[in-house]
């Protein structure tokens, strides 16, 4: 069985660092292209909704072009360093404001192209980044010791940009102030957007150099309808599938709807950075707990743990918010255990999708790693997107009162009537709720795939391999 040494874990890990970093350049694009640029909200809510739905759409296309890759390189690193260099450079594009992008017309299609393009160049990293997980090693242990090593440093990344990247713009263009000083916050971004993708690039080749497959399966080509047809006949790929779906879906309503809250119900916009680096502290500790839980739990009991944490902590929160005006030290003590068990969650689903490589070559007689983990970046994205949609809806529903612009100036009203004000508190943490009963039923209902089971299925896949050798490679 291969041991997966620490100079790969930690390469690897650390490509996962700088590709999350890269990705929450992704979270702070709707203030940036509607205050700082002057999109209207509304274009920007529709066309993001679209490209997230494409990106949905496209990433199983991806898939199918990873697999039938082969180079002497593998499959795998060489489209993570195509797209790493692609998307840093569309990233840098997107932030240098060219002066061109004046006229309204243009301006709106320099960003929905840039967008769009951003996301099909993060597809074609990401993918191959994460589908060579199950490469690795094909023993749990292994994978989950990288897995948590690798999600550690992924929230290290995500929450130093999503949390700071205001603050660090501020700094880098020497701006007065965030939403007012335009010039220099445009001038702040697009230097620190330079200094991401050169992490971006640097992280990236030392994963490319460092980390490579040890698990090799010889396969025959397959098309986008086989692909398709493994993800039909894989159920419990669907199943995991289809869990991570309902929980992100769940979850992204409530992150898209904190800067709401914070703003309008509790009447403090600046609550909202230290409420996103107490979620990026607690997340981080989520993950390094998935090993101490996995010593003394299974799989499905670290799963159920997670969720009725989370669910515990949304209904305090629904009562804080109904009963208690809303307390602030209570926002932050409730909501701090479901940063945690998202952490637990994100290490979870990983590990759960890897397992079902071998599951689904036992039974299709196919082993597909790129399509398993095209469905995590496809159902994320879908995810994402859905979540706007309801967000958006839901807004106009309530009957949401949006800020108005003065001059150059953005002025943030708060006078929201108090019925849309109770609606926020539905969006905020009802959906949640019943999002996370839903994902529960149906990871306990129909997931089989638990540490026995796995054990058999790689006793029988080797006994089909002819693998009595001990060699990883057919």
């Amino acid at each position: 069985m291969n041991k997966i040494s620490n100079k790969m874990k930690w390469s690897f890990a650390l490509g996962g660092f700088a590709k999350d970093a890269m990705f929450a350049m992704s979270t702070i694009m709707l203030f940036y292209f509607n205050v700082y640029l002057g999109v209207p909200s509304a274009f920007l809510g529709v066309m993001m909704l679209f490209v997230r739905v494409w990106d949905g759409i496209n990433d199983p296309m991806m898939g199918t072009v990873v697999e039938q890759t082969k180079t002497r390189w593998g499959k795998f690193r060489p489209w993570i360093f195509i797209g790493t260099i692609t998307n840093a450079i569309v990233l840098v594009i997107m932030f240098s404001n060219p002066g061109f992008i004046t006229d309204t017309t243009v301006k709106l299609i320099f960003v929905t192209v840039l967008y769009t393009l951003w996301g099909m160049t993060y597809t074609l990293m990401d993918i191959p980044f994460w589908s060579m997980i199950p490469t690795l090693s094909e023993d749990q242990k292994e994978r989950e010791g990288i897995t948590i090593a690798t999600r550690l440093m992924t929230s290290i990344g995500y929450f130093v940009i999503a949390g700071g990247f205001f603050t660090l713009a501020k700094m880098l263009g020497g701006a007065s102030d965030i939403e007012s000083d335009i010039p220099n916050m445009l001038k702040g971004s697009f230097i620190l957007a330079i200094i991401v993708a050169v992490v971006f690039i640097i992280c990236e080749i030392i994963t490319v150099l460092n980390v490579k497959e040890q698990v090799k399966v010889i396969d025959e080509k397959k098309s986008l309808k086989d692909m398709l047809g493994l993800l039909k006949d894989n159920d419990q790929l669907l199943i995991v599938m289809i869990v991570v779906l309902v929980i992100n879906f769940t979850l992204y309503v409530t992150s898209g709807m904190a800067i709401y809250y914070i703003t309008y119900r509790i009447g403090n916009p600046d609550l909202y950075l230290p409420f996103i680096a107490a979620g990026g502290v607690a997340q981080v500790i989520g993950t390094v707990l998935y090993g101490p839980l996995k010593s003394k739990f299974t799989r499905k009991q670290i799963y159920n743990i997670s969720i009725i944490t989370q669910l515990v902590s949304f209904v305090l929160l629904f009562i804080n918010a109904f009963f208690l005006s809303s307390n602030v030290a209570l926002l932050f003590v409730f909501a701090v255990p479901i940063f945690i068990g998202q952490g637990v969650f994100m290490v979870l689903q990983t590990v759960l999708l890897s397992d079902t490589v071998e599951y689904g070559e036992l039974k299709t007689g196919k082993r597909s790693e790129a399509v398993a983990f095209s469905v995590q970046t496809f159902v994320v994205k879908l995810a994402m997107g859905l979540s706007l949609a309801v967000i958006g809806i839901g807004l106009d529903v309530i009957g949401f009162i949006e800020p108005i612009k003065e001059s150059e100036l953005v002025s943030t009203t708060f006078d929201q009537a108090e019925s849309t004000l109770q609606g926020m508190n539905y969006i905020m943490f009802i959906l949640p709720i019943l999002g996370l009963i839903i994902g529960q039923y149906i990871f306990n209902k129909k997931h089989i795939l638990n540490e026995e089971k796995y054990e058999e299925v790689m006793i029988a896949l080797k006994e089909k391999r002819g693998d009595v050798s001990g060699e990883n490679t057919i």
